[in-house]
This record gives structure tokens, C-alpha cells and sequence, in this order.
């Protein structure tokens, strides 16, 4: 598939707006891609533990510890991957399918693993040593999902990729984290309040309902921020070039 073709640098809010643009419509594309994702996943982990998406803090350590690790390093890739494929598609013109779209979400899932197992041992390396050098390493880092997916390299590769789309646009970054955190702490803390207590079949129901919602919305909007990153870094080498023929013609 041939990568989209770079559009204008877009502000944190009008990311945003654009994510609600795209669930407006295709208001079942991504959730379906998430849910196909979560629904299992959560199925399992019910099966094995006992705990809905809201009654996790109940478990062991270890078991929290590795449920974590499970969605960190498959779980939300998997889902970013699947997102960004749909975006792609709409970024180049396209209307995207749910079943071409899922395919190619899955052959890219174990380079896209790699590539967060990586990240993530760096990011979590940062935050042993120090809080900074791990909060400026998961802004670095936060399209490596998205990077490997669509440009298909090493997860080296995907590393450096999403270092150099992130160079000079950290405080963009976190103003848009900012933006997609308020709204999905805003959606998940009244759930969270009333689910905590048990797990029964309502609230598992509910629990997983919110959590495809919110990371559907957290991987689209995402997926929109790489195709910015890409924008910004190319004006900016646009930029560039146009300095030096500004300079060679002086």
C-alpha cells in the first residue's frame, strides 16, 4: 500500500476535531476494529481471573503486572495498528474497508509488537532512572506503533522514525495528550466509580463498552497525530530547502 501523501500541520484541537469528524463518518469502522480486538481479550481475562475491565486493582500484583504488559505490548498495538490502517486509507482518498483494513493491521502485528516491546523497555528504563528522561522518551516514542505499521521497516527503524517525526514538536505533543486525556478521563471516571466494586455481567458489558471507546478514540486520534508529525516534518523540510535555494541564489 502506498503511503498517504502529507497534508497541512493541524493544531491539537483541530486533531481532536478531526477524530470526532471521522467517527461521524465511519461511526462503526473503529469501534468494530477495536472491538474485535478488546472484546477477546477481555473475554479471556474474565475466564482466567474473574475481572472485568474495572475490577483489575482486586488482583494479585503479578497478575495486574502482566495484564498490563499484555496490553502494552499487543493489545494496544494491535488496536493502533488496525486505526492507523483505517486513516491511511481515508488520508489517501479512500473509503476504508473493515476486512482489507484488519488484514493489514494483522500482517504488520509482529513488527508492531517489537516495536512497543522496545519503546516500552526504553520508556520504562527512563522512568527507573529518572521521572524526566521517561516522560521525554514516551513523547519521543509516541508513534512508533504507527510508524512500524504503515512504513513496514525494522522496529529499529520504527524507533527512529517516530524520534524524528516527534524532533521539535514535543510541546505539541503534550498539548495534544492533554486534549485527548481530559476527554477520556471525563468519559471513564464516572464508570470507573461505579464499576469498581464486583464484576457481574452488566457491568463487564459496560466496562468493556467504555474501554473499546476510549481506546478507539485514543488510537484514532493518535493515528491522526503521526500523519501530522509527517506534515510537520515535511514543511519543515520544505523549509529548509527553500532557505538554501534562497541562500545558493543570493
Amino acid at each position: 500500500m502506498s503511503v498517504p501523501p502529507d497534508r497541512k500541520p493541524r493544531s491539537a484541537p483541530q486533531l481532536i476535531g478531526e477524530t470526532f469528524r471521522l467517527y461521524r463518518r465511519y461511526p462503526l469502522l473503529f469501534l468494530i476494529l477495536a472491538a474485535g480486538v478488546i472484546v477477546p481479550y477481555r473475554l479471556i481475562v474474565l475466564a482466567a481471573t474473574g475481572a472485568g475491565p474495572y475490577t483489575e486493582s482486586s488482583l494479585a500484583t503479578g497478575t495486574s503486572l502482566l495484564l498490563t504488559a499484555i496490553a502494552w505490548v499487543v493489545i494496544d498495538p494491535l488496536v493502533s495498528a488496525l486505526h492507523v490502517h483505517g486513516v491511511a486509507d481515508v488520508e489517501a482518498g479512500q473509503v476504508p474497508q473493515i476486512g482489507a483494513v484488519a488484514r493489514r493491521g494483522l500482517a504488520v502485528l509482529p513488527l508492531v509488537v517489537a516495536a512497543a516491546i522496545m519503546s516500552g523497555l526504553a520508556i520504562v528504563g527512563g522512568f527507573l532512572l529518572l521521572v524526566l528522561p521517561g516522560l521525554y522518551l514516551l513523547l519521543r516514542l509516541v508513534v512508533v506503533a504507527q510508524a512500524a505499521a504503515i512504513e513496514r521497516e525494522t522496529w529499529m527503524d520504527a524507533l527512529r522514525r517516530s524520534w524524528a517525526l516527534s524532533d521539535g514538536s514535543v510541546l505539541h505533543i503534550v498539548y495534544f495528550y492533554l486534549c485527548v486525556g481530559a476527554i477520556t478521563v471525563a468519559f471513564s471516571l464516572p464508570v470507573n466509580a461505579l464499576l469498581s466494586d464486583a464484576t457481574t455481567v452488566g457491568s463487564f458489558a459496560i466496562g468493556v463498552a467504555v474501554q473499546v471507546v476510549i481506546l478507539s478514540f485514543t488510537a484514532l486520534a493518535t493515528a491522526l497525530l503521526y500523519f501530522d508529525l509527517r506534515s510537520r516534518r515535511a514543511a519543515a523540510a520544505e523549509r529548509s530547502r527553500g532557505m538554501e535555494r534562497s541562500e545558493t541564489s543570493s
